[in-house]
């Protein structure tokens, strides 16, 4: 089981080991994130956080429509890789 603590340690570690990674897209509703997504986007390595229900934290409300979605709405365009 992961916390807040290990997705954040491992997204950014992930972000800098890894040269070839584009950007970082994030499943969750929890508002602790919002300042690892702030600073994803800050350096253009974020592309989307999904929100696995439509309630979601109240932080993310000031990021631009294009950085979030519904997971209900996304579900079509989610691939396996």
């Amino acid at each position: 089981m992961l916390v807040d603590s290990d997705v954040v340690f491992y997204g950014m570690k992930e972000l800098r080991d890894n040269k070839d990674l584009n950007k970082i897209v994030l499943v969750s509703c929890d508002g602790d994130f919002i300042k690892m997504v702030r600073y994803l986007i800050e350096i253009e390595k974020f592309e989307k956080v999904i929100f696995p229900t439509k309630s979601y934290s109240s932080l993310y409300k000031g990021l631009r429509d294009h950085y979030y979605a519904l997971l209900s709405e996304s579900k079509n365009k989610i691939k396996k890789v």
